[in-house]
């Protein structure tokens, strides 16, 4: 798991991206073949109350589907290829959406693998937490000890924090989020930052917290972070940045 360290840590956004769609089968073993110990997955449930790994409310932009996925079954789209929306040579003909249950089968082979599980915030649309927590948590089993939570809601991961013993952590949406109060409350041993949400002069060396921000996208950006006492960096491409 990430820690508070001198050595640069990278985390896989959705897996390796880089020749490959996110979160797919293809860009977490990817991830995992380039080296990269640390990958984050978002998670959604289907009508069906399945846990997909899936990133956006809807499916218009990977499917040109108008339509949230917890208003089809997995059985409606798990066959339906996911589309590339740049011009990226990838390296495989077919993506389609997993579930979390076949993520966790390829992290299972990779013990020295983190899976940061971001349980997206759409779901509570239209699932009770305690449901999505039942559903997420239950597949998790096998690689339990590699598992630690995300979410940017903080509701969700105090359920998460009051019910179990895994690592958390919160994705602030805002630097505003980012309070004593919060920490107090939620206690979150990692909390994850949009990279353009960071106050100008702030400091991370003695924040008791590990920091992970995204989305670095350059070495220049990494740099400038590390400057200022950040050493986790989360990147859709970060094998191929932590080799420059």
């Amino acid at each position: 798991m990430l820690t508070k360290s001198h050595k640069i840590q990278w985390v896989a956004h959705r897996g390796d991206c880089e020749f490959h769609i996110e979160n797919t089968v293809q860009s977490v073993q990817a991830a995992i073949d380039n080296g990269i110990d640390n990958i984050e997955i978002d998670i959604q449930l289907t009508k069906d109350s399945l846990p997909i790994v899936f990133h956006d409310d809807d499916l218009n932009r990977m499917f040109s589907i108008n339509e949230k996925v917890a208003n089809v079954s997995f059985d409606s789209i798990k066959n339906l290829p996911l589309k590339a929306k740049d011009n990226r040579k990838l390296h495989s003909n077919t993506y389609l959406i997993p579930t979390l249950a076949t993520i966790v089968d390829i992290v299972k082979k990779s013990p020295s693998t983190t899976l940061f599980v971001e349980v997206k915030d759409v779901n509570f649309q239209f699932f009770t937490h305690q449901h999505v927590f039942k559903q997420v948590m239950t597949l998790l089993q096998p690689i339990i000890e590699q598992v630690v939570i995300i979410s940017f809601s903080y509701r969700f991961l105090r359920l998460v924090k009051n019910k179990t013993t895994l690592p958390i952590a919160y994705v602030i949406p805002s630097w505003a989020h980012y309070s004593q109060k919060m920490l107090r409350l939620l206690r979150p041993e990692i909390i994850f930052g949009d990279i353009d949400m960071l106050p100008k002069n702030e400091r991370f060396e003695d924040k008791k917290e590990t920091w992970v921000i995204y989305e670095v996208s350059n070495v220049d950006q990494a740099n400038q972070l590390e400057s200022v006492g950040i050493r986790c960096f989360e990147s859709f491409i970060p094998s191929k940045l932590k080799n420059l």
